[in-house]
């Protein structure tokens, strides 16, 4: 029997809805046969069959929430009983990280997006087994995972009450408490259910908006924002872009004024690291980032997502242009691979798409900047002592000011219209 787990696939996913079934209990599958559809907060995934066999139990119904741990099917594979189920698991969860590389085309617990090396090592179905300083290994579930995280405490450092020694929440809460250090645990309110007269729909959220609802209100409480505004006038990068169009579309891609602008911010970034770095609270460090991941929110029918473009300052503006409009069809179609949502390390938001000049935009915690993107508009403006129409592009600037002050924020945005207003200068680097 192989009984078949939903994985803990990181980045905070713990948890998702299952869509649709492609099975049902005594069907015939085969190892990578699709099986169901889940629903996380980030993406769409399809969850292909670990063994070839016989479906013998579903764990989870069409429409209800299953979590990391849980069965997503029992699988009759001609191995035996349960007893040779938890070996198997045992086998997975130890093989070493290479034969994980040389694996990267195999069916993963969510599907082939997870499986890439550099998505997830292993998969940790049930528990989690973690070295210690002694070279023993520490169990624990991935609930006290996320709680010994959150709270600061050494889980290698503890001797779980749990069977074989696991370490389980009861643990990681005493050890909390008992703990020579102080730790600073943020209180939210508490929120109580809305009461409302007359008649009304009440209709539940999507993951994706609940991951949404958790990020926002989690930059905000952590990050004190300021946002600086500007406009520039961007009549040369308008006569550029037209220049290159033709030849953009001769290759295949659509150009639009984002590849450019990612450009300029990529240049800007290496100039003043500053905005291209997370601060450590916990241990009062700044974190340079020696890669430069943009991330781009994207408008989808559930939700904003924000994917990023991998080492963007190593790319031309035509193969900017060509990643992000793959990146943008996969993400609204709920395609995109989880190692596209990780390790972003600046973010731009456009809220030209929707008519927009000027907004407020919220950082994107750990991150400690962002920058919106108004709607191009022709208005006058004086240039050289005379009134003339131009086109022009405004700018908003949020920045963590824990960190960055607001004349450093204007430097950056200085540079940024700089490159913007000389178009020629993006050639040049």
């Amino acid at each position: 029997m192989y009984d078949f787990k939903f994985s803990d696939i990181g980045e905070g996913l713990h948890e998702g809805k299952i869509l649709k079934w492609f099975v049902k209990v005594g069907d015939q599958v085969k190892e990578g046969d699709t099986l169901v559809v889940v629903e996380t907060d980030k993406v769409n995934a399809e969850l292909p069959s670990p063994a070839t066999g016989v479906i013998t139990k579903i764990g989870t119904p069409e429409g209800e929430i299953i979590h990391v741990g849980e069965t997503v099917v029992i699988i009759d594979d001609g191995e035996g009983e349960s007893a040779k189920v938890e070996q198997k698991v045992e086998a997975k969860t130890e093989a070493p990280k290479a034969a994980v590389k040389e694996k990267e085309s195999a069916p993963g617990v969510i599907g082939e997006i997870e499986v890439s090396s550099d998505i997830i090592a292993t998969s940790e179905e049930q528990k989690e087994a973690i070295t210690n300083g002694g070279g023993t290994k520490v169990l624990a579930t991935p609930v006290a995972r996320k709680l010994a995280k959150d709270l600061g405490v050494d889980i290698t450092t503890l001797r779980g009450q749990g069977e074989n020694g696991r370490v389980m929440k009861e643990d990681i809460l005493n050890a909390a408490e008992s703990a020579t250090k102080t730790i600073k645990i943020r209180q939210t309110p508490v929120v109580e259910p809305l009461r409302v007269q007359g008649e009304v729909e009440r209709v539940k959220i999507s993951g994706l908006r609940k991951s949404i609802v958790r990020a926002m209100a989690n930059s905000k409480q952590i990050i004190p924002h300021t946002v600086l505004m500007d406009e520039v006038a961007i009549d040369q990068l308008v006569a550029l872009r037209q220049a290159a169009k033709v030849q953009a579309e001769k290759q295949g891609i659509k150009l639009t004024y984002m590849a450019f602008i990612i450009k300029a911010v990529t240049i800007a970034l290496k100039e003043f690291p500053g905005f291209n770095a997370s601060f450590d609270e916990a241990n009062e460090e700044m974190v340079y980032k020696k890669y430069i991941n943009v991330g781009i929110a994207v408008d989808t029918n559930d939700g904003l997502i924000v994917p990023n473009i991998k080492d963007a300052d190593a790319k031309s503006i035509f193969a900017l242009a060509r990643e992000l409009r793959e990146v943008g069809d996969a993400t609204k179609a709920r395609k995109i691979a989880l190692s596209a949502l990780q390790n972003t390390t600046f973010t731009i938001t456009n809220f030209g798409a929707a008519d927009i000049a000027y907004g407020t935009p919220i950082i994107n915690h750990p991150e400690v900047a962002i920058l919106g993107i108004g709607k191009i508009a022709q208005k006058p403006i004086v240039k050289n002592g005379e009134i003339v129409i131009a086109y022009v592009l405004p700018l908003s600037l949020a920045v963590d000011h824990r960190v960055i002050d607001g004349a450093d924020g204007g430097r950056f945005l200085m540079r940024i219209k700089q490159l913007l207003s000389e178009p020629t200068l993006l050639l040049m680097e």
